[in-house]
C-alpha cells in the first residue's frame, strides 16, 4: 500500500512534464504507412527476412494545420515580395487581404471563391475586390483560369507535396505564358508586360 502511494506522489509530482500518449493509427491510415514502407525498402532487407510487423502511432498535430490543414509559404516571398509591395504602397491592405484569402483557400495551387465568397470573409465589399484581384493578377500573384477559379502562384505558397508542386510548375511553365507566369512575380510582372507591349 505504501509503495502504491508512493508511485502516486511521483506520478503527481509539481514541475514534471508528461508526455502525452501516443494512439494508434487507424487501420487505414496503417495500411498506407505499411505500404509506403515496403516500396521504400524493397530490396533492401537482409536474406531470409520475408514478414514485419509493425505498429504506427500518431502524434497530434501541429497548431498551425487548423482544419484546413497549411500551405507552404515562399520564404522569398514573406520575406523580400509582400514586405517591399507593402511599404513601398506597390499593394494595399485591400490586395494583400483577398491574396491572404486566396492562399488560405488553394488546395494543390487552385482556388474555387467567387468574389462575394471572399468579399464576405474580409469584410468588404465585392465591388471592392474585382480591382484587387485584377492587381494581383498583374503581378502574376494569381491567375484566372475561370469564372470563380484562380491558381495560385505555387512559387508564392502552395497546399500539398512537394512532388504535386512541381508537377504543377511543369504544367504551368509548359503554357509558355507571355506573362513569365509562374516564374516572374511582383512589380517585375508588370514592367515585363509594359516592355512587351511597346514592342508590339
Amino acid at each position: 500500500m505504501a509503495q502504491a502511494e508512493r508511485d502516486s506522489t511521483r506520478r503527481q509530482a509539481p514541475g514534471r512534464t508528461r508526455q502525452p500518449r501516443l494512439q494508434p493509427a487507424g487501420p487505414q491510415h496503417q495500411r498506407d504507412l505499411a505500404a509506403e514502407i515496403v516500396r521504400g525498402y524493397a530490396g533492401h532487407l537482409p536474406n531470409g527476412v520475408y514478414e514485419a510487423r509493425t505498429k504506427f502511432y500518431r502524434r497530434a498535430p501541429h497548431e498551425v494545420l487548423g482544419s484546413d490543414g497549411y500551405a507552404l509559404l515562399s520564404r522569398y516571398f514573406a520575406r523580400y515580395v509582400l514586405p517591399q509591395a507593402l511599404m513601398s504602397g506597390e499593394m494595399t491592405k485591400l490586395q494583400c487581404a483577398v491574396l491572404s484569402n486566396i492562399v488560405g483557400r488553394a488546395e494543390r495551387g487552385v482556388c474555387h471563391a467567387i468574389q462575394r465568397e471572399i468579399a464576405d470573409e474580409i469584410g468588404t465589399s465585392r465591388s471592392s475586390v474585382s480591382p484587387a484581384l485584377k492587381h494581383l493578377a498583374a503581378r502574376n500573384y494569381i491567375r484566372s483560369v475561370g469564372r470563380g477559379v484562380w491558381q495560385l502562384n505555387p512559387l508564392i505558397a502552395y497546399k500539398g507535396n512537394g512532388d504535386e508542386q512541381q508537377t504543377f510548375l511543369a504544367e504551368l511553365r509548359a503554357l509558355a505564358l507571355e506573362n513569365g507566369f509562374p516564374d516572374i512575380i511582383g512589380l517585375a510582372a508588370v514592367q515585363n508586360g509594359d516592355k512587351e507591349s511597346t514592342a508590339c
